[in-house]
């Protein structure tokens, strides 16, 4: 009897580390004054650059004590070009840039923010699989979601011009850097290799602490 009681934990052990994962966002119950507006965060990155899957794990702590005061997004660093197939050169290629376009099809199709970002730390777990159909499929199976949608923007001009249109906003900003973090508007930090440009710091509570602070900030 002993010996199967412990085969039952055992076995209660395996199913629960492989259906629900250390780094998984799951949002600690934070109490705030959610009649304010949300934080803006901007991520912007390149989906197979090591800086940029550091960045989204730094992140996905980050959130889970600020989700609900948050909204973040991922915009693309890419350099535009009529005449590439998906109308942009990615620095790690065109599989790059099929990563990025998954990314953006994903947010269309789902966008609440922690199954988002659940599906950024899925896909990061493996960098060279990132732009994989297989990869992505795999990783909308573990967040509960019909990758079909995803797959056929992926795969239209609908994708494309989400890519086109995120890699304008990049622009905009004038960032050129994967990771290059902007809180409500203004350069909070990059990590090019190492991070800089961080007069608030760059662990995890430093940016907590900058999100809460500019979220008590607004009127």
């Amino acid at each position: 009897m002993r010996r199967e009681y412990y085969f039952f934990l055992a076995c209660v052990f395996i199913v629960g580390y492989f259906l629900f994962p250390s780094n998984r966002l799951h949002p600690r119950k934070v109490l705030y004054d959610l009649n304010k507006p949300k934080v803006p965060v901007q991520l912007f990155v390149m989906s197979r650059c090591p800086d940029a899957v550091a960045c989204e794990s730094v992140f996905g702590e980050v959130l889970k004590q600020t989700n609900d005061i948050t909204t973040i997004t991922t915009n693309y660093v890419a350099t535009l070009n009529d005449s590439a197939p998906y109308g942009a050169s990615c620095k790690h290629e065109d599989i790059e840039c099929i990563g990025n376009i998954q990314q953006l099809c994903f947010r269309y199709f789902y966008p609440d923010q922690a199954t988002f970002f659940n599906f950024l730390l899925c896909l990061n777990r493996y960098i060279p699989k990132i732009g994989s159909r297989d990869w992505a499929m795999q990783c909308s199976k573990e967040m509960g979601v019909d990758y079909t949608p995803v797959d056929k923007c992926a795969n239209s001009n609908h994708g494309r011009s989400l890519f086109i249109k995120s890699v304008g906003i990049t622009n905009s900003y004038g960032v050129t850097k994967s990771c290059t973090i902007y809180i409500k508007g203004k350069l909070r930090c990059i990590k090019d290799d190492y991070w800089y440009d961080c007069p608030g710091g760059h662990e995890v509570n430093d940016f907590v602490r900058s999100i809460q602070d500019t979220y008590e900030g607004i009127e």
